[in-house]
């Protein structure tokens, strides 16, 4: 048996929550100003493949939330039910993290500049936190 309190530990899970309340905001706000936006005669395909890769990410996402909150609120996990659980959580984040390509994708359909401005945005975001990452690493050795 494995203590909930043990996925949340180092409240990686309340970051994961916040992140992916965030992406499903994110994402349920595009799919409903951007489909009512289509045109419903002649709808721009690239945008509709757009909200499509959405629109898969969305039980995913509900997904992990139900997931996240049975380990966080269950009073003693099996060691072989949380891992099976931390598995599908994570492939469940990984679905949800892809999502993100759709909204890039609308990005550049909605004009060029704003999608490259995202672009360079998430290149530079993703070094950032990748820097961060290592610096914590670092600072968390170094004061063991």
């Amino acid at each position: 048996m494995v203590p909930s309190s043990r996925s949340s530990e180092d409240g990686s899970s309340d970051k994961a929550w916040a992140i992916h309340a965030a992406i499903i905001g994110l994402n349920s706000g595009n799919l409903l100003f951007r489909g009512l936006e289509l045109d419903t005669e002649n709808p721009e395909m690239f945008t509709v493949a757009c909200l499509s890769i959405i629109a898969l990410a969305l039980p995913f996402q509900a997904i992990f939330f139900l997931i996240n909150s049975y380990i966080q609120e269950s009073t003693q996990v099996h060691q072989t039910e949380y891992q099976m659980l931390q598995r599908l959580s994570l492939i469940c984040q990984t679905v949800s993290y892809l999502s993100l390509i759709g909204i890039g994708l609308l990005m550049f359909a909605t004009h060029q500049y704003i999608g490259i401005a995202f672009t360079i945005g998430t290149i530079i975001a993703f070094f950032l936190v990748r820097a961060a990452m290592i610096h914590s690493e670092s600072l968390s050795v170094s004061h063991r």
